[in-house]
């Protein structure tokens, strides 16, 4: 929920809360309690939305923690054949630069992980033919950490599954609110209109609490 969905939604609260607190300045309208149950109604289905919209992100993230931990630990694997590979043949830079361990790679932001496993994808394509030959690496393993480094550069970005679930969670919002603002707007500021005259204290206190205020 963003900052002006949130505003709306203190607005609408504090109607229901005025209202409450009034009741028995309107109960005898059956019509006010009939518009006033269904705010509600909308003020809790948005509740729903919200938590599922934080779900959505929760889950996101918690994924995106597995498969940094994945290629985390499949990279240190290649990274140690590397290692190796490098000092038998007297590379010191290659060997400094594959000297990460598993816990090395995953405590990195997820930019530096991802610069470094593709350093580490680059060497062992490039010396592929004589890591596979004599110090036990497979082709197999390298695309295996190609294709978990892309899936994971895929959800550092905008990932697809968030995308789908947060915009259904934003669009079910934006229609109740939408909802909400027809049956403040159109239905409950008229019926309020009743009490303009009637009871000055009550409808000013109305116009009060249905304004939307900037947090």
């Amino acid at each position: 929920m963003n900052k002006k969905q949130s505003n709306r939604k203190h607005m609408v609260e504090a109607t229901l809360s005025f209202l409450d607190g009034n009741a028995s300045v309107w109960q005898s309208i059956a019509k006010i309690g009939e518009v006033k149950n269904q705010l509600n109604d909308v003020n809790q289905a948005i509740d729903t939305a919200v938590v599922d919209q934080q779900q959505a992100q929760l889950s996101i993230g918690k994924i995106k923690l597995e498969q940094k931990r994945t290629v985390s630990e499949k990279a240190d694997i290649m990274n140690d054949i590397l290692e190796v590979f490098a000092q038998m043949n007297g590379n010191q830079e290659l060997a400094q630069t594959m000297a990460d361990s598993a816990s090395d790679l995953f405590q990195m932001s997820y930019d530096d992980m991802l610069r470094k496993v593709k350093l580490i994808i680059d060497a062992a394509t490039e010396n592929q033919e004589a890591l596979v030959a004599e110090y036990g690496l497979t082709a197999e393993q390298i695309a295996d950490l190609q294709s978990d480094y892309d899936r994971l550069r895929e959800l550092n970005g905008q990932p697809r599954e968030y995308q789908i679930k947060s915009g259904i969670a934003t669009l079910t919002l934006e229609e109740l609110f939408a909802e909400a603002n027809t049956l403040l707007g159109s239905q409950l500021d008229n019926l309020m209109k009743l009490f303009k005259r009637r009871d000055p204290n009550f409808y000013n206190g109305y116009l009060k609490a249905r304004m939307v205020v900037d947090y």
